[in-house]
C-alpha cells in the first residue's frame, strides 16, 4: 500500500525522489488468520534515463539495523546506477508497525556509563532492561518467535510478488547476507542474481562469532607491531599494556570533556575499560 516516505532527524536526499508505502504481511505465518504487521518499503529510482529491467533489493544488516541509514552509502556506491533500488526494513524496524525498539535498553546505556563494563551493578541493570522490554512487546501482544530469518526471507518473498517484479537482483550485507542465503534456499524464483558482502554465514551464532573476529583483529594488530622495529621498540609488550590500561580504566572510568566533531558544548564523556 503507498504511504509517505521516512523522515529519518537527518533528511536522505534520495528518499526525495522515492515511492515509499507499506507491505502488509502475516507476522506469524504458521498462524493462519492471526494478526498482521507492516514493513517500510522504498523504491528509489535509477539514475540512469534507461534503467535495466530488474532492480537490486537490498537486505541490512544487524539483525534488525535501520535500512534507512544504509540509503546514502548504497546511493554515493551506484547501487542505483542503472538499476532501481528497493529497500525495506525487516520487520520491528524503526519504521515498521509495530516498531520493537527497546526504550528500556536506551536507558540502560544511559545509566551504565562509569559503572565498569564488567560491573556487576551494570549486569543487572541491562537483564532488568532486557527483560522489561521483552514483558512489555508481549504484553501488547507482539509474537516475538515470529521475528526470524525464516519469516523475514518470507517476507522479501510476498515484496517480489506484490511490487509485480519478474526477477531482481539480490545485495545482502553483513547480517543480511545470512539473510541472503536463506531466501535464496527457501525462495529460488524470480532472481537473476546475487551478492553477499561482510558475510554472516548461517551455521555460526553471530555473537560470539563477532567477539572471536574483534579477537583476531586485535591479535593481527600485535603481530603487526612486533613484526615493525620502530613499534616494537616503542611498545615492546603491546598485549599487556592494552590489558593494563583496559582494567586500570574499568577499576577508575576516566572523564572527559569532548568538543563535538560539528562543534558546540563539550560533553562529557566517561571513558571505562570496556568502551
Amino acid at each position: 500500500m503507498p504511504g509517505a516516505c521516512p523522515k529519518p532527524p537527518e533528511p536522505i536526499e534520495a528518499l526525495s525522489k522515492a515511492r515509499c508505502g507499506f507491505l502488509e504481511v502475516p507476522e506469524n505465518r504458521s498462524r493462519p488468520g492471526g494478526r498482521t504487521i507492516k514493513l517500510a518499503v522504498a523504491v528509489i529510482p535509477a539514475a540512469a534515463e534507461k534503467p535495466a529491467a530488474e532492480p537490486v533489493v537490498f537486505m541490512a544488516g544487524g539483525p534488525g539495523a535501520d535500512t534507512s541509514d544504509d540509503i546514502p552509502f548504497l546511493v554515493d556506491s551506484g547501487l542505483n546506477k542503472d538499476r532501481e533500488l528497493i529497500i525495506m526494513a525487516q520487520r520491528g524496524n524503526l519504521y515498521d508497525q509495530p516498531n520493537l525498539a527497546c526504550p528500556e535498553v536506551d536507558r540502560f546505556n544511559a545509566q551504565a556509563v562509569g559503572l565498569g563494563y564488567d560491573a556487576q551493578q551494570a549486569e543487572q541493570l541491562m537483564l532488568k532492561a532486557v527483560k522489561d522490554c521483552r514483558r512489555r512487546l508481549t504484553a501488547d501482544g507482539v509474537d516475538l518467535s515470529a521475528y526470524n530469518s525464516t519469516e523475514n526471507a518470507a517476507d522479501f518473498a510476498d515484496l517480489r510478488k506484490a511490487l509485480d517484479i519478474p526477477r531482481w537482483n539480490v545485495y545482502g550485507y553483513s547480517y543480511g547476507s545470512n539473510l541472503a542465503l536463506t531466501y535464496l534456499r527457501l525462495h529460488p524464483e524470480g532472481i537473476r542474481a546475487a551478492a553477499i558482502d561482510s558475510i554472516a554465514p548461517p551455521q555460526v551464532v553471530t555473537l560470539p562469532w563477532t567477539w572471536g573476529s574483534t579477537a583476531e583483529g586485535i591479535h593481527n594488530i600485535f603481530e603487526a607491531c612486533a613484526a615493525q622495529p620502530a613499534c616494537k621498540d616503542r611498545y615492546p609488550d603491546l598485549p599487556r599494556m592494552l590489558t593494563e590500561q583496559v582494567r586500570k580504566l574499568e577499576a577508575h572510568p576516566l572523564t572527559l570533556n569532548v568538543t563535538p566533531p560539528s562543534g558546540g558544548k563539550p560533553v562529557k564523556t566517561v571513558l571505562d575499560g570496556g568502551a
